[in-house]
């Protein structure tokens, strides 16, 4: 994906880096400072979650971290393709091996939005989600 470019593959490899690290980072601080308490109401089961203000804000930019690396390796999966189409054709089986590699993208970043609009949903649905205040 790199494209052969000791630059590019440098700056992804310091993205990638630096976006898991700070998703462990936020994810140790928010079991660290996240309580629950189960609680029975009328026979049902609820589940409380009470939060501090300051970890309040590293779920979503953990999500804004994840979506912009994503995007990120959409950028570069569409800039190989525009050179790729670019070339003269020669046919062949680097063709069908591009054309597979494509349908994987297309695939796999299909799925991400998705995935990432029904998080969005999840996240800020008031029926659906799990921040409820007793």
């Amino acid at each position: 994906m790199y494209e052969q470019s000791r630059k590019i593959l440098i700056f992804l490899i310091f993205t990638f880096l630096v976006v898991n690290i700070f998703d462990g980072v936020g994810v140790i601080l928010l079991t660290m400072y996240v309580s629950g308490e189960e609680l029975i109401l009328s026979g049902t089961y609820q589940c409380a979650f009470d939060y501090t203000e300051d970890t309040l804000l590293l779920a979503p930019i953990t999500w804004i971290l994840g979506n912009v690396r994503e995007v990120l390796a959409l950028c570069l999966a569409v800039w190989i393709t525009v050179k790729h189409f670019r070339e003269p054709r020669q046919g062949g089986i680097m063709e069908d091996c591009f054309t597979v590699l494509m349908r994987t993208h297309v695939a796999y970043f299909a799925s991400f939005v998705a995935i990432s609009c029904l998080q969005l949903i999840a996240d800020y649905s008031p029926t659906l989600s799990s921040r409820q205040i007793l």
